[in-house]
């Protein structure tokens, strides 16, 4: 059986090693024009950061590869920065910086408004993860400024949650009911239930944070009514995450048989999801509320189970990291890929440019040596020249092109100015050189011939006397 397993992941991952956008995202990518409407149809394809498995990853790397042989930057950014949420959600938030930081930059170069929003709300998340909040909620304001500007209501009211998250758990609820307040008017505008689920329980939490506990239990009721309205499809992370916040309540206000039905209601969800940080806060909750009420045994017995939750998510914690170090690796290992196909296709560049070169100077050669016989002509002569010429020229446009584009960033005006500005210089100099060719040469081929046509004429004569 275990062979078997073995086997079958061995082909899903082997599979995955082609990856590449399914049919009807491909078709869909290769019509749009914009990033916003690229990074949709690409991060169509994955779930969430927060839930994405070790397959999930190895398909993004391998998308990530493909996009990078097909030349596409882009897409290759926005699976990068998907990657980037990926190892934040998994604690590894020196990963996910090293990815999305230099995104940002590139992103910045393109002028690539909804990369550079999505880029800042990815370092947000990480610095918030890392608990750095003066950096993640600088980096959170500027994704919220872009995003008041140029992005869909959906994404403003997820970047004011997120926000008015951090500024709950860093315990400053002043700054994170307004940003809450915000997610909910937008989220109640557009009529969407779903996020009033995150965004209410949001305001709940900075309620909390701020010690009003009775204030915060009217939001998390009413988010509370719309997860039922979900039913099965409600998303048990946020579930589970809601039932502990009214677990905390309960117990702050010490309303204990409250906060056991909420907590229990938690374990029950966690057990089977293995939400196991989750379990370990819904644990502390029981045996802190059994310790108020003096029930030792339950205290003892919860207390056990929030150990060995602890020892699980610690346990789960490395084996994470173990994993996340094993993709880190991945990607490093492509971009080592990157670059060896980058030098190889620089070095054949090189040796081409070598080999033109080389022929240009033996053309000119063999021109000059055929300049100085009899076996052209003029016209021949100026035909050479001017080919020779322009030879010299296009190869001179071909070396300063790259250097064009990187000082100018393919800017198409620039670009346009850099090349007139360049054939303003080349173009007396052409004529110079045309006139000097076309004079010189011509003048001793005419030179030449005239000689060797005297030359025969001479023989000729000799030899009529001869006789």
């Amino acid at each position: 059986m275990k062979n078997i397993v073995y086997l079958l992941c061995t082909f899903l991952l082997s599979a995955m090693a082609f990856a590449q956008l399914s049919d009807g995202a491909m078709a869909k990518y290769t019509k749009v024009q914009s990033p916003k409407e690229k990074s949709m149809v690409i991060y169509a394809e994955f779930v969430s950061a927060s839930s994405a498995d070790s397959l999930t990853i190895v398909k993004a790397i391998r998308l990530g590869e493909w996009f990078k042989r097909e030349d596409d930057i882009e897409g290759s950014d926005y699976i990068d920065l998907y990657l980037a949420n990926v190892f934040g959600f998994k604690g590894d938030y020196n990963s996910a910086l090293n990815l999305a930081l230099p995104i940002l930059e590139r992103f910045r170069r393109r002028k690539d408004d909804y990369g550079i929003m999505l880029s800042n709300h990815a370092i947000a998340l990480s610095y918030a993860q890392s608990k750095n909040w003066a950096l993640s909620f600088d980096y959170a304001k500027k994704a919220i400024a872009l995003a008041e500007r140029i992005s869909p209501k959906q994404f403003l009211s997820t970047a004011y949650n997120d926000l008015a998250v951090d500024y709950s758990i860093a315990k400053m609820p002043d700054s994170g009911l307004v940003y809450a307040q915000k997610a909910i008017n937008i989220d109640m505008s557009n009529k969407d239930n779903r996020r009033l689920c995150a965004s209410l329980s949001t305001m709940g939490e900075n309620y909390m944070a701020a010690g009003e506990y009775e204030i915060a239990l009217p939001f998390l009721r009413k988010s509370m009514g719309f997860f039922k309205t979900f039913g099965n499809r409600a998303d048990k992370y946020s579930l589970v995450y809601a039932l502990n916040d009214f677990g905390q309540a309960f117990l702050a206000l010490k309303q204990h048989d409250s906060a056991r039905f909420y907590t229990r209601k938690s374990i029950a969800i966690s057990e089977n999801s293995g939400f196991n940080d989750q379990l370990l806060r819904s644990y502390e909750y029981m045996y802190a509320s059994f310790e108020q009420t003096n029930s030792q045994d339950s205290v003892n017995a919860y207390f056990r189970k929030a150990m060995a939750a602890k020892d699980e998510l610690f346990s789960l914690e490395k084996m994470q990291n173990l994993e996340t170090m094993k993709f880190r690796e991945q990607i490093r290992q492509q971009e080592l890929e990157v670059k060896i196909v980058e030098a190889e296709n620089q070095r054949h560049q090189n040796i081409q440019f070598i080999l033109i070169g080389t022929f240009i100077i033996s053309f000119f050669i063999v021109f000059l040596m055929l300049s100085r016989t009899v076996i052209v002509n003029e016209k021949w002569i100026s035909f050479l020249a001017i080919l020779a010429l322009l030879l010299v020229f296009e190869f001179v446009n071909l070396l300063i092109h790259p250097f064009l584009e990187k000082i100018t960033h393919h800017s198409p005006v620039l670009m346009l100015l850099g090349l007139v500005i360049l054939a303003s210089m080349l173009i007396p100099m052409h004529h110079r050189l045309e006139h000097f060719i076309s004079h010189k040469l011509t003048g001793k081929n005419k030179a030449i011939r005239l000689a060797a046509a005297k030359k025969t004429i001479a023989q000729f004569e000799n030899e009529t006397r001869a006789e």
